[in-house]
């Protein structure tokens, strides 16, 4: 019996460091980005450190994901699942058939332009059980922000909750990395960014997947494009549970997951997780990563 692949679409974490795979969807997409001024190619060519703007940094990041989801479909490399951390469940939903890729485009670029508006960071804490994370946020103001792992948590706020997280986080024993993000994403900060966005999400029609996809909020498989709306809605400043995403891949006997994006993250983060599943990145793909 063939074992299940998945295709894990990463967030903001990573930005292109090389033009997407040519394929048509890429040609639609770089030129709706053009026309709404964003010259994603010539930052990227360029090494613009702009790119790492979260407003320009959001549509980079799905271009570069969706091309290279339909570069491995058209080398017969399909999903039976997919799964996106946080900005990444927008390509999951296009990969999934639930949106058009232009429709998770423009709903992208509103996504990164109020986002950008926020103020304030995020940080990676390490070595830290939940429970003595969530107690630190309590006492600094933040707010857990993704659980990714076993000792590995992302807690959001503003500079000076962050701050204090870090140094609290250190005193316990663990390990502090400052994200290099724009704003406290996933956090209660989010709030009129998430409420003008998920205005403009129910305007657009959201079909049931052709393919399951596993929900970053809730960690389990949605089969509905009326619930996948919703929970888009509310995504920006819910919690991501990727702890529980790679628990449903793993209890669906997932062979191998494919980080569909730039970067390595997911890959970094399932390989601590289990040994169940084989985590690769695109670039590492026989046959459709080159």
């Amino acid at each position: 019996m063939k074992r299940p692949i998945a295709f894990l679409f990463p967030g903001q974490g990573t930005v292109p460091t090389a033009p997407p795979p040519d394929t048509p969807v890429t040609t639609r997409l770089l030129a709706r980005a053009e026309e709404a001024g964003l010259p994603i190619i010539t930052w990227i060519t360029g090494r613009d450190p702009g790119l790492t703007r979260t407003a320009n940094a959001q549509p980079a990041i799905l271009i570069d994901s969706v091309a290279k989801a339909e570069k491995l479909r058209a080398a017969g490399i399909v999903p039976d699942f997919v799964a996106g951390h946080s900005l990444g469940e927008y390509a999951a939903l296009v990969s999934a058939a639930v949106i058009t890729p232009e429709q998770a485009l423009e709903i992208v670029i509103e996504r990164g332009r109020l986002m950008g508006r926020v103020s304030g960071g995020m940080a990676a804490l390490l070595k830290l059980d939940n429970r003595t994370v969530e107690e630190i946020c309590a006492v600094a103001g933040a707010t857990v922000a993704n659980y990714n792992g076993p000792g590995q948590i992302v807690i959001s706020g503003n500079d000076a909750a962050v701050a204090q997280a870090m140094a609290l986080a250190s005193a316990a024993g663990g390990r502090a990395i400052r994200l290099n993000v724009s704003g406290p994403f996933h956090s209660p900060a989010m709030l009129p960014a998430q409420q003008e966005l998920a205005r403009h999400i129910a305007t657009i029609t959201f079909h049931d997947p052709r393919v399951p996809v596993v929900s970053g909020m809730t960690g389990q498989i949605e089969r509905s494009g009326t619930r996948l709306q919703q929970l888009l809605m509310d995504q920006i400043t819910a919690c991501v549970r990727w702890d529980m995403v790679v628990a449903t891949l793993t209890a669906a006997q997932v062979r191998t997951a494919v980080e569909v994006g730039p970067g390595a993250v997911l890959t970094r983060i399932g390989r601590r997780i289990t040994d169940r599943v084989e985590f690769i990145p695109y670039e590492e793909v026989p046959d459709g990563g080159t």
